[in-house]
């Protein structure tokens, strides 16, 4: 492994805490005396990171966000990952939103041998209906995401495989203390490719729990766990068996800091538990929004 792969984490990682240090220090310190805050200042809405799309949230019109993470590699998925991706949500009517994303990255392949390189990644779009106050501090969601192969599966940044995803979600809102959230998903995946294996396309299942703890007026903790059961079916021998057919689970936690009026800046990190998610993973972004 080259050494700027070895200083990509770090350097995700110092943004990450960079951008806490900055985040809580600019609430902590002593504001001037101004006028009152206009009721529709800093309403951008808290947003998950692991399941973004799922998150049972509307936007308030549009969102706009430039990301950037880092992914180490795992048994399921063998190659370290850099990646560039941009995400867009939009609510055409009061409780529809529709969105996706796509990115480019690089990769470095932890096995000798193994094609690694620079590409595209898969292009996802979603729509989902919110249903606020569906009961008592509750809303509820409902949708559906479309995954288009447009990554580069032979450098390992997709796995050639359209799939759909039908979900349902949830949030609860324990007073202003903590916002507890959740989803499942069913999703149907075609048959892949990763670098050069072949993969067989089998039914999986997503389980996720969140929990958002706005500690003021801008800044919140996010905390999340997702569970996913493996997408492709076992086909190939070892050491190549455990590409894309292991569960991933991952636990996250993160910080949203609603700078300014109409911006946010975002970091995650997470951990792998099982060998079908990244070991470790990191996330930056800045979101515009209104």
């Amino acid at each position: 492994m080259s050494v700027l792969s070895r200083l990509r984490p770090l350097l995700l990682l110092a943004a990450i805490v960079a951008l806490a240090t900055t985040a809580f220090g600019a609430d902590a310190a002593p504001a001037p005396a101004k006028p009152a805050t206009p009721a529709g200042s800093f309403n951008i809405t808290d947003r998950l990171f692991l399941s973004f799309m799922q998150d049972a949230a509307l936007v308030k019109s549009q969102w706009w966000e430039a990301q950037i993470s880092y992914a180490d590699s795992s048994a399921g998925t063998p190659v370290d990952s850099l990646i560039l991706r941009g995400v867009v949500a939009f609510r055409p009517v009061k409780t529809l939103e529709v969105g996706g994303n796509f990115g480019m990255g690089t990769t470095d392949a932890s096995r000798s041998g193994e094609p690694d390189g620079t590409g595209a990644t898969d292009l996802q779009a979603y729509a989902k209906w919110v249903f606020p106050d569906g009961a008592p501090n509750t809303d509820f969601t409902a949708g559906m995401i479309f995954t288009i192969p447009t990554g580069d599966d032979y450098v390992g940044l997709g796995f050639n495989s359209f799939a759909w995803q039908a979900f349902g979600g949830v949030r609860y809102r324990l007073g202003k203390a903590v916002i507890f959230g959740g989803h499942f998903g069913i999703s149907l995946n075609g048959d892949g490719q990763f670098q050069t294996h072949e993969l067989k396309g089998q039914t999986s299942y997503d389980l996720a729990f969140s929990a958002v703890f706005p500690l003021a007026n801008q800044v919140s903790i996010v905390t999340e766990v997702l569970s996913q059961s493996p997408r492709f079916d076992k086909t190939n021998p070892s050491p190549y068996s455990s590409i894309g057919t292991d569960s991933a689970t991952q636990v996250l936690g993160g910080v949203n800091w609603r700078a300014f009026d109409r911006s946010m800046f975002r970091g995650s990190i997470a951990f792998g538990l099982t060998d079908g998610a990244p070991d470790f993973s990191a996330f930056v972004s800045y979101v515009y929004s209104f």
